[in-house]
């Protein structure tokens, strides 16, 4: 802590939570601006927004990451994304979200915390967190699906819909 204090587990848990909200605020809020942008000008990429924009609405704030600052190389600041195992892989969709606040510097204001590099690594530790319920299937790990009893699954209120995960693909101009 700043006063050179240890945080308490129940601090430590609360500031986590308070991050991952601002972090579902923030995507949340920048798939709302390019949305209105993408309509107003006619474009013909709404519906990979649209896609995205459920995507994260459905996740939610207890679906996004927490992470831990490290130096690496005492020179870069960098985030070590904490695993969460119960998460289908859907790291590409979400950095290029997060990336869209450099890339449309004309459109996002620079504030908030500014992106920076995060580590994805089957080394880094598992989030203390438990699984979002009532996601479709598509939305958890399929080898960590087929892992759990009976009970831990009908725990997780999984809905019959099914969900179709689009390809996104990105052309860097």
């Amino acid at each position: 802590m700043d006063d050179g204090t240890a945080e308490t587990p129940a601090q430590t848990k609360a500031r986590l939570v308070a991050e991952s909200e601002l972090k579902y605020a923030r995507r949340a809020t920048v798939l709302d601006h390019i949305i209105k942008l993408k309509v107003e000008a006619g474009e013909d990429d709404i519906d990979v927004w649209k896609w995205l924009q459920g995507v994260v609405q459905r996740l939610g704030e207890h679906g996004m990451s927490s992470e831990e600052s490290v130096i690496e190389n005492e020179v870069e600041q960098v985030f070590c994304v904490k695993r969460m195992d119960w998460h289908c892989g859907i790291k590409h969709e979400l950095d290029f979200l997060d990336l869209q606040r450099l890339v449309d510097v004309d459109v996002f204001a620079p504030q908030g915390s500014r992106p920076m590099k995060r580590i994805h690594t089957s080394g880094n530790p598992a989030t203390s967190r438990d699984a979002v319920k009532d996601l479709p299937r598509a939305f958890y790990n399929r080898a960590w699906i087929t892992s759990l009893t009976q009970c831990q699954l009908e725990g997780l209120d999984i809905p019959e819909e099914s969900f179709s995960w689009l390809q996104v693909a990105v052309a860097m101009v």
